[in-house]
């Protein structure tokens, strides 16, 4: 497939020739793509929080140093 997908139309012709067997693979493939997504986001989002808290300890243990200096 070299040319993007612009509607649920053309995705519909795409797969309109598929058997269902084939069919029923697609979707699975699909859910498992989407899961994967969802747990990509949420890891982004724990690790985006986790640098955050490692800013806040590197910027709390900075001004400690440069307060004892």
């Amino acid at each position: 497939m070299t040319t993007l997908l612009h509607s649920r139309e053309d995705l519909l012709n795409e797969v309109k020739d598929l058997s269902d067997d084939q069919l029923s693979s697609l979707v699975k493939i699909i859910r498992i793509f989407k899961e994967t997504l969802n747990k990509q986001r949420e890891n982004d989002f724990a690790l985006q929080k986790e640098w955050e808290e490692w800013d806040a300890l590197s910027d709390e243990a900075l001004n400690n140093y440069e307060a004892a200096l």
